[in-house]
């Protein structure tokens, strides 16, 4: 039955009802100024903040949703697993993106899953099977390149710019960096890729 209702709400044909359903229907916290386009948001709980953008064609289908204000996501994106995702203020997911949630997976503001095609994992057979913790954690003014990997467990620092095709398969708490190639490796530091990239 609820799958039904989700399929319902996507189809509504304007932004006004499909925010009346989430809040009233599914009992979702949203924001003011929220436009959620013709997409699946399917979660326990669910947090968006005010001047949100979420655009047609994404599913998003996890434990805990929460999304902080002006938070934008384009066309095409997976969210999808029984974990929690957060993603701080101002951030962008642009288009075709994967991120699974097998464990919890947190972005912090500012941050930018750029592009299209990258992909977080939190799961592999044999760290799944011996318990361990594979939440990912991005942290604020993060810039992932298109078409990137990032492996389980990988914790980035704030300040860091991933280029585009990486292979990050392990973390990387430095700030003020550039993580480049496959694998992933630091290729530059002591630079601020907002003000010199």
């Amino acid at each position: 039955m609820k799958k039904i209702l989700f399929i319902i709400v996507k189809r509504l044909p304007t932004n006004s009802l499909r925010v009346f359903f989430y809040r009233f229907a599914f009992k979702y916290k949203i924001g003011k100024n929220v436009r959620i386009g013709k997409c699946v948001i399917n979660a326990k709980k669910v947090d968006i903040g005010d001047n949100v953008l979420i655009r047609d064609y994404n599913n998003i289908s996890c434990n805990i949703l929460k999304i902080n204000d002006g938070f934008s996501i384009h066309s095409g994106n997976k969210i999808i697993g029984s974990a929690n995702f957060t993603i701080g203020k101002n951030s962008r997911i642009i288009n075709d993106h994967f991120i699974d949630l097998y464990n919890n997976v947190t972005i912090g503001r500012n941050s930018w899953l750029a592009g299209k095609s990258s992909q977080i994992w939190t799961h592999g057979s044999i760290h799944t099977k011996s318990g361990k913790d594979l939440s990912v954690c991005i942290g604020s003014n993060v810039y992932i390149g298109s078409n990137t990997s990032i492996a389980p467990s990988v914790k980035i620092g704030n300040i860091n710019l991933i280029g585009l095709g990486s292979v990050v398969t392990k973390s990387y708490t430095e700030s003020a960096t550039i993580i480049a190639g496959n694998p992933a490796i630091i290729v530059k530091d002591n630079i601020d890729w907002r003000k010199e990239w």
